[in-house]
Parts: C-alpha cells; sequence; structure tokens
C-alpha cells in the first residue's frame, strides 16, 4: 500500500526516524534507505532487514485469546469469512552523530523508485535537532508545540496540519509533544458502541477497524498544504497515549464501545490491541525526556500502565523514576502527561450534591487523575521540587494556562498549560460540542494566576523557552486557533502567557 516516515525522538547529536511499511508484501526483501541533508552534508542510511517488526490484524493462534464468549462462537461457528489481514512493518532508526541545532532534510527511498502526489509526502520530512543548551534572547527561543484530541473524520480539510504548516519559521516548534488522543478508537461511536465486531465470523476485523483509524490519520494529505501529515512529518515527536487511543475511560468501563466493552475480558482484550498498536505507531516507552540544560523535559505516560482498581495511573517504578527526575533537576522541568494536574476531585456523596446524578455518573465513567491513590505521591514530587515545574496536558477540550508559587515565600513557579482539543466534534456554531471551561482549583497549589485560552476553539499551542540576562529561564506561550469550517487558513497567534522560571 505505501511507506512512509515520522520523526520521534531527538537529541542535540542524535535523531530517531519512525519508518512504516502499511500492507506492503515483502518489506524484507526490498531495499528501503533514508537520505539526510543538512548541515552541509548528506548521507545515507540503508535499513537493516532484520530490524523490521511486523504487527499483523490476524494470526491463525489469536481464537486462544479471544474473550471466552468470542471464542466460544468461532469454535462453534462453522461459516466463517476468510480472515481480514492488515499488516503493519515498522522500524525505528537512530542516526548519529548529528550537529546540534540543524535542520535535515528527510527521505525515504525503496528500490531506487521515483514517487509523486500523496505518496510523496509520506515518504518526505523534516527534523531539528536540539541545541546543545538553552538559547538567549539574540537566538530563537527553544520551542516545544503542545496538542492533543485530534478527530480526523472532523477535519477533511486538513485544518490542524494547513495551520501547522504556515507558521512562520521563527515560530515553528523545535519539537511537539502530543499528549494523548492522537486518535479516537472508539469513535464514531456508533461503529464501536451498537456495532458488535464479530470474531466468530470474520477473523481480524476488530483489530484491522482499530488499525485503519491509525493509517488515516498518519497518512491525510490535502493538497500541498494541508492534512495531519504536514504536522506529523515536519520536525520530532513526542507522543503519550489517553483514553481515546484505547476508547473512553480506558482501562474502565466508559459507555462508548459498548458491545464491545461490556465484560472485563473483551476490556482487557481491547486495551491489549489498542496498546500495541500505540507502541508500534506511538511510543515503546512510557517514559522519555530530552534535555536542553537548563531546561529538563520528561514526557509521563499516565494512560497505558492504568490499573482498573482506582490505585496506579502508571506503574509504581515509573513514578519513582519521575520523583527521582524532579528530585535531580538543575533548572525547571517541563512534565508531558496526558490529564490535567489541577482538577477537582470529589467524593460520591459531594459529585451528587453538586453535579446531580447524571453529571456525577458522567465523571465517574470519565476518570482524573486525581481519582487515583498515585495521584498524592505525584503533587508531593512536584512540590518538593527545588525549582520551577510545567506542566503540558490535554484531555478536557478547553485551553487554560494557571500559574501559582510551588513554595509559598519562594522564587519557584508552578505552571499548568492545557491545550485541547487541536480538532473535536463541532457543533452548529463551529465551537467544539464537548467540554467546558472549568477554573483551576487551589486544594494543592496556591493558584494566583488562571486564563482561559481561546474559547471554544481548536486549537494547539506553543510554549517558547530562553535564558535571561539574569539567569532565569523565561517561558512564552502561544495560542494557534484553527480555523473554523468555511474560514480561510491563515494562520495567527496569541501571545497568552509569559513568566520568568527558577
Amino acid at each position: 500500500m505505501s511507506f512512509l516516515l515520522v520523526p520521534h525522538q531527538v537529541s542535540d547529536t542524535a535523531a530517531t526516524i519512525w519508518v512504516g511499511a502499511l500492507d506492503e508484501e515483502g518489506v524484507r526483501q526490498r531495499s528501503v534507505r533514508l537520505e539526510l541533508e543538512g548541515g552541509g552534508e548528506g548521507r545515507e542510511v540503508e535499513l537493516d532487514a532484520s530490524g523490521w517488526e511486523t504487527w499483523e490484524s490476524f494470526q491463525t493462534e489469536d481464537p486462544k485469546s479471544y474473550p471466552l464468549l468470542d471464542r466460544l462462537l468461532h469454535l462453534a461457528f462453522v461459516l466463517k469469512s476468510s480472515p481480514v489481514r492488515r499488516t503493519l512493518d515498522y522500524q525505528r532508526v537512530e542516526i548519529r552523530p548529528l550537529s546540534a541545532r540543524t535542520s535535515y532534510a528527510l527521505a525515504l527511498r525503496v528500490d531506487d523508485q521515483t514517487v509523486i502526489g500523496a505518496e510523496r509526502h509520506l515518504r518526505e520530512g523534516r527534523v531539528t535537532t536540539l541545541p546543545a543548551e538553552l538559547p538567549t534572547t539574540a537566538d530563537k527561543p527553544f520551542t516545544l508545540l503542545v496538542g492533543s484530541c485530534f478527530y480526523g473524520p472532523e477535519d477533511p480539510g486538513g485544518l490542524v496540519g494547513g495551520t501547522y504548516r504556515y507558521m512562520t519559521e521563527d515560530q515553528r516548534p523545535d519539537v511537539k509533544v502530543l499528549c494523548g488522543d492522537q486518535v479516537y478508537l472508539d469513535n464514531p461511536w456508533r461503529e464501536t458502541t451498537l456495532k458488535w465486531y464479530r470474531a466468530n465470523q470474520k477473523p481480524g476485523l476488530f483489530r484491522a477497524m482499530l488499525f485503519e483509524k491509525y493509517v488515516a490519520n498518519w497518512t491525510q494529505v490535502s493538497g500541498e498544504d494541508a492534512g495531519f501529515r504536514q504536522l506529523l512529518a515536519d520536525g520530532a515527536n513526542y507522543f503519550c497515549s489517553d483514553d481515546h487511543e484505547f476508547w473512553n475511560n480506558a482501562p474502565n468501563f466508559g459507555g462508548v464501545g459498548l458491545l464491545n466493552s461490556l465484560t472485563s475480558e473483551q476490556r482487557k482484550w481491547w486495551f491489549d490491541e489498542a496498546r500495541r498498536l500505540f507502541r508500534a505507531f506511538q511510543s515503546p516507552s512510557p517514559l522519555l525526556r530530552l534535555e536542553v540544560p537548563p531546561l529538563s523535559v520528561c514526557v509521563a505516560d499516565t494512560r497505558i500502565n492504568r490499573d482498573t482498581k482506582g490505585l496506579r495511573f502508571m506503574r509504581d517504578e515509573d513514578l519513582k523514576s519521575l520523583g527521582r527526575w524532579i528530585e535531580g533537576l538543575q533548572g525547571p522541568g517541563v512534565l508531558v502527561i496526558g490529564q490535567p494536574v489541577l482538577v477537582e476531585r470529589d467524593g460520591v456523596t459531594k459529585s451528587l450534591l453538586k453535579k446531580g446524578l447524571k453529571n456525577a455518573f458522567l465523571s465517574y465513567i470519565d476518570r482524573d487523575l486525581p481519582h487515583y491513590a498515585q495521584y498524592k505521591e505525584l503533587v508531593g514530587y512536584i512540590k518538593s521540587s527545588d525549582h520551577s515545574v510545567v506542566i503540558l496536558t490535554g484531555d478536557v477540550h478547553f485551553g487554560r494556562v494557571a500559574c501559582g508559587e510551588l513554595k509559598p515565600g519562594s522564587e519557584t513557579t508552578f505552571v499548568e498549560v492545557i491545550s485541547s482539543p487541536m480538532h473535536a466534534v463541532l457543533s452548529d456554531k463551529g465551537e467544539p460540542l464537548f467540554g467546558t471551561y472549568k477554573e483551576a482549583p487551589t486544594e494543592h497549589f496556591p493558584i494566583t494566576e488562571d486564563r482561559e485560552v481561546l474559547h471554544r476553539r481548536n486549537h494547539f499551542g506553543t510554549v517558547r523557552f530562553f535564558l535571561g540576562e539574569d539567569g532565569r529561564v523565561n517561558m512564552e506561550v502561544r495560542a494557534w486557533p484553527i480555523p473554523r469550517p468555511g474560514e480561510e487558513v491563515s494562520p495567527r497567534c496569541d501571545v497568552v502567557f509569559e513568566k520568568a522560571l527558577s
């Protein structure tokens, strides 16, 4: 079907490039190489045939892993259709040594073919290495893009990618942190909620449906200058998951996907399969770091290893590693997670009294970090920091910046930036249908600034960092609205927050 590349992790001397082959046969027998050009040099990297990993929608031993009901029906049902077979072969290729803060053009060559049109866009990209240290006011700031919640079917014109494409070079990010819901595997809701994917009749169908949602977003090209592909292909990408990489409120019951997630066995099977796809397309690790001294960034996945008992949103060892990262900070720390830290946590009785039965139930089937016992430990680590901590997150379908003292009387600061959604289901007014702005609670941090960002607009944010003359790290948040249907793509941004961090 097609080959494509996506830049993944990056440092000041190396870059990791993800290479995928969608429904291609005989990949290990084909000549595949990456070509780089930048910094006054060009080079070619031949991909190792033994380095390919393979995901398949169906294998002959699959029925043994089906939930009990599907397994029994598979054995009993005689008139089965042929299995649905989709494949992804992929590699993550590390390229080094590279020069610091240098832009490299990327091209994927397969069997020395010349490709045109959409296929060319899939095989080309760009990556920029990190600066060896944080820039000063004389240079372009180190810039992170933060985005979440991209529902591709609602962006047929590729407006998110178009907005990114027309950012000026001085505003374009060094790195993108996409902090959850890059795909909606449980939507359209009718498709997964009311339709039972009868694996006993058509093996591989459910996995193929999940796979196709990744393919649709990862290959979205709209002309020469739009499509989600524009965003993915240009610059390094760091990913963490949230519930819609699985289903609403995963791994717990969430309503959406009803007929395929009624039993705990069904939910476990779906979660495991979606996790395999996330690790194949997005990130194999629940914790990743990048360093631009004195700034340090940690991307922590709070969904992919979440339990169903309300105890852990990540493995204990990963939370302890996160705590050690905070303890070892030599300057401000940026923590990227899938859900906000600043969320009000109500008990059952209080929730019923404040929200009513309907809203209390909806809150129960859409759990936030404070619902988990680990939340107190996470807050404790953050509050113990000797340096300022910035949270970058999404999920809630509104934009917000909240800020306060990390420790009363100190010069350290706590900042939380929420950027959500990039593109959601829209109302007749062209506004995100779900999500209502909520002020930041002050239970754990003395919040002194709290502002909404882009009222009811699809958007992404950029966060710029540079070293001031006083030695402190200056931070600037900009919000980039996505055009509403019918509006012309003319990227503009608003500076919504500025702060000096210690």
